[in-house]
């Protein structure tokens, strides 16, 4: 029988990812390995970055995006 560290998940995702105790317990088993699966991942190179900024540009008409 397998026992799943639900425990450690928790504390996982209070301490290390900022969710509250019910967000946690709201997500899907699936969704919860697909997040911490990226917990380990360097993230995206500069490159990869400014390629995203420039398809992606923030809109000039407001600066901070908020409303």
């Amino acid at each position: 029988m397998t026992e799943w560290p639900f425990d450690m998940w928790l504390k996982t995702a209070v301490r290390g990812f900022g969710l509250s105790p019910h967000e946690f317990w709201q997500m899907s088993v699936c969704d919860w390995l697909v997040l911490i699966a990226g917990a380990g991942s360097e993230g995206i190179t500069r490159e990869k970055f400014d390629e995203l900024m420039n398809t992606y540009p923030d809109a000039k008409n407001n600066e901070n995006n908020y409303g």
